[in-house]
């Protein structure tokens, strides 16, 4: 029997973020309805559960997403949570906000850093 879109995108959750995850998909449910099935469901479920990319270089491609993204300081902490949680070094961390920076510019990327020494800094207090 394969196992439900939502079965695997709570598993993929889990293995990125743990506790984390957990209650960022409580926090999201209270956003709107379904919000968090959305996420669940579709992001993790779906696009997370394909195959061709491990699970380290899918959060080094949503990192760097985020990045161009900017504004989205609290997105970004969590996956730099989940690159850490897949494997990716802190200095690898640094260097992807780093290579970032002719596409986006010093502003995005300062930001960026910013946010993973925070992240970093959370790691080290658990």
């Amino acid at each position: 029997m394969t196992q439900s879109r939502h079965t695997k995108g709570l598993k993929n959750i889990e293995s990125l973020y743990g506790e984390m995850g957990a209650n960022g998909l409580k926090a999201n449910a209270k956003l709107a309805p379904k919000f968090d099935e959305y996420i669940c469901d579709f992001a993790y479920g779906d696009i997370y559960s394909r195959q061709s990319l491990s699970l380290l270089q899918k959060q080094i491609v949503t990192i760097s997403s985020l990045i161009t993204q900017g504004c989205v300081p609290k997105e970004l902490k969590m996956h730099i949570h989940g690159g850490l949680n897949a494997g990716l070094s802190e200095e690898q961390i640094l260097d992807i906000c780093v290579h970032c920076l002719p596409y986006v510019g010093f502003p995005r990327v300062t930001n960026a850093l910013e946010t993973a020494h925070q992240a970093f800094e959370e790691r080290k207090q658990k």
